[in-house]
């Protein structure tokens, strides 16, 4: 049986080019889990793990129906609470202020026809050590409108000088910053054992 693939169904949305671009996002609804702390946590790589396995097993509800999908991969949203720090720019939001104090909402899209009811029922199927990570998914949907973006090629270290590149190509354009800072992870980085070959597409809603 053929399955739904969200990257072959929404091209524009897992593809970028190498210099700043607009695209108009749709509405989409997610499998996520938000926190607050620092990436480079170990907590952060559990919760990515315990996102995953609910995300599988939404998945495993629509197997062996005409409605079966692969998950694509991740993306997350980042930020800092405005009521406390203020606006921050594009290129400084990971420079700003201590990581242990950014926010942040780790994602997987899912096809519109996946409810709440099948998240709730999916985190109870996890089990383990990951069960009461995984109790705190919930179905996001989102809706990020007009953004501008780019891929970034490589190690996270240098994502400064992209999000440099969009800044400048913001202000360019007479526009300002209109929402969270997003990230859509092609490549899986919680599986390389170096960041050289990572592809991501670095997103900035705009208006």
């Amino acid at each position: 049986m053929k399955k739904l693939n969200l990257l072959k169904k929404y091209p524009h949305y897992y593809s970028s080019k190498e210099v700043p671009e607009f695209i108009d996002v749709e509405e989409a609804k997610f499998v996520s889990i938000t926190a607050k702390g620092s990436f480079i946590d170990r907590i952060y790589y559990d919760r990515i793990e315990a996102l995953k396995l609910t995300a599988n097993a939404v998945k495993e509800f629509y197997e062996d129906s005409p409605k079966a999908f692969d998950i694509p991969p991740m993306e997350a949203l980042y930020w800092y609470d405005e009521k406390q720090y203020g606006i921050i720019s594009i290129s400084q939001l990971y420079e700003s202020h201590p990581l242990s104090e950014i926010q942040y909402r780790l994602m997987f899209r899912v096809p519109d026809y996946v409810t709440a009811q099948d998240i709730l029922k999916a985190k109870k199927a996890v089990s383990g050590a990951y069960h009461e990570l995984a109790s705190h998914a919930e179905l996001f949907e989102y809706n990020e409108g007009r953004c501008v973006q780019m891929y970034h090629l490589g190690s996270f270290i240098y994502e400064g000088d992209t999000l440099k590149k969009l800044e400048d190509f913001v202000n360019k354009n007479h526009l300002v910053k209109n929402g969270l800072h997003h990230e859509i992870y092609l490549v899986d980085f919680t599986k390389v054992k170096s960041q050289e070959g990572l592809r991501t597409i670095l997103r900035e809603p705009v208006k």
